[in-house]
């Protein structure tokens, strides 16, 4: 199937330019009281805001217009520029720290969050392995293996930091892609089920994330509310403030000092007691028109990478904002990560909007109708795609020559794959000389059968003459 580039899903483009908007405005509202608290203008972090906003778009034009097929040649390229990030920021002296945790690269005036980068590029790379290893996907060495061993490395990497809500959104994320990919869900269930008592584990292992979990399950008890719960309680409290209308836009009086830093990872507790309710329906509301049309680009896609490609970028979104508002509505215990698009951050918003970006490329080429063809030949050699059927068909041999001695003979010659050309010639001829063999016994039968036939009206035709003569 080949299709023609035409325009970009416009509807999406609306909605990624509202939530980048509704961001800046924001961050503007939620900071200028901590900004004149420590001496600067009340604008400086909205400023900020949007000078990353503006390159985040740059990037979001660019990667529009540009093939999405690009992201298929870069993506080993990507894997270990992100792995070499994820390194560098945990040497001594390189990484940039704050409130206890090792998460950027540079200054505190510009700096890189390489765990933001980890996100985007662990959906390039499986969306990449995973339609390269196309005709293997239900082998669990070649297929689920290789994406197992790189979403554990990054995961593992981006949770010593320490990051554990960008831990978890990358890891679910790699799981949407898997799962829609066609893995077997066998050993990936498993591998669940033998995460889940170790990611337990290692929650209690730190005193920090332990006390987290107690804020989370006693949040009004009298050491959550001078610890761990003071953040979740004061994020509660603006949220209940708003109402159903809300105070008004820079009217919040949690984020006056009560509310610690709430231009970031509370930011839409802030959002709800400006605008109320109703302002969250709608903020939600457009929302769920970027998921809506982030997986409309999924169905249509014109290829398996470009259907990965759209579902990953979108499930980042869906992740990021289910992690971050659970956790300031109290549904989720309190994990650090900020609200796409609009949570104050340069490295997060210029990366979702690339994201984005790409997601708009692979909607410039959409088919009109949902079609089970798919234009592998367009990203990936035919050779290489022969190169692993045949491997693929070679595989299951050492597990067919231990079947028991009672499989007959004519079952195997027909169930296994010749490994040589001089076998396949072999077997191509045997194959012949049974078809002729067969087609000889066929006709002699036939023959047979029609010299019976004469030899009976002969002998019929002879009666007949004998019984007129005896007549006469």
């Amino acid at each position: 199937m080949r299709t023609k580039r035409h325009q970009p899903d416009y509807i999406l483009m609306i909605a990624v330019l509202m939530l980048t908007g509704i961001g800046i405005i924001t961050v503007y509202s939620a900071s200028t009281v901590v900004d004149l608290h420590e001496g600067m203008a009340a604008d400086h972090m909205a400023i900020r805001q949007l000078l990353a906003s503006i390159f985040g778009l740059l990037l979001f034009g660019g990667a529009t217009y540009a093939p999405y097929h690009t992201w298929f040649k870069l993506a080993p390229k990507l894997l270990l520029a992100a792995v070499a990030l994820l390194v560098v920021v945990l040497v001594p002296g390189v990484g940039h720290s704050s409130h206890g945790a090792t998460r950027w690269l540079g200054s505190s005036s510009i700096h890189l969050q390489p765990s933001a980068v980890a996100i985007i590029v662990v959906v390039i790379y499986l969306s990449f392995l995973l339609t390269k290893r196309m005709t293997v996907l239900h082998d669990t060495r070649r297929a689920f293996r290789p994406a197992m061993v790189v979403v554990m490395m990054l995961t593992a990497l981006v949770f010593i930091e320490p990051d554990m809500g960008t831990a978890m959104a990358l890891f679910g994320t790699a799981v949407v892609v898997m799962f829609a990919s066609g893995l077997r869900m066998r050993p990936l269930i498993i591998s669940l089920g033998i995460l889940a008592p170790i990611g337990y584990l290692l929650i209690h292992f730190a005193s920090y994330r332990s006390s987290r979990m107690d804020a989370f399950l006693h949040p009004f008890s009298a050491a959550s509310q001078q610890g761990s719960g003071y953040q979740l309680i004061q994020g509660l409290t603006a949220i209940a403030n708003g109402g159903l209308t809300g105070r008004g836009f820079d009217l919040s009086v949690m984020a006056t000092g009560y509310l610690p830093e709430p231009y970031t990872d509370f930011i839409f507790a802030v959002f709800t007691e400006q605008w109320g309710w109703l302002g969250d329906a709608g903020l939600l509301a457009i929302f769920a028109v970027l998921i809506w049309r982030g997986f409309r680009v999924a169905r249509y896609a014109r290829d398996r990478f470009g259907a990965l490609l759209a579902i990953g970028l979108t499930s980042t979104i869906i992740i990021q904002a289910a992690i971050n508002l659970g956790a300031v509505t109290w549904l989720l215990p309190v994990t650090g990560i900020p609200l796409p698009f609009i949570s104050y951050g340069g490295t997060d918003i210029w990366i979702n909007l690339l994201a984005m970006g790409i997601l708009m490329s692979v909607s410039r080429e959409t088919a009109d109708t949902v079609t089970d063809v798919d234009s592998l030949a367009e990203i990936l050699s035919v050779d290489e795609f022969r190169a692993d059927r045949v491997q693929a068909s070679q595989q299951p041999m050492s597990s067919r020559a231990q079947r028991p001695a009672q499989v007959t003979n004519l079952s195997s010659r027909r169930n296994t794959w010749p490994s040589s050309t001089g076998a396949r010639k072999s077997q191509s001829d045997e194959t012949s000389q049974m078809r002729r063999n067969l087609s000889l016994t066929w006709k002699a039968q036939q023959e047979s059968s029609a010299t019976r036939e004469n030899r009976t009206s002969s002998r019929n035709h002879s009666d007949s003459k004998g019984s007129r003569k005896h007549k006469r």
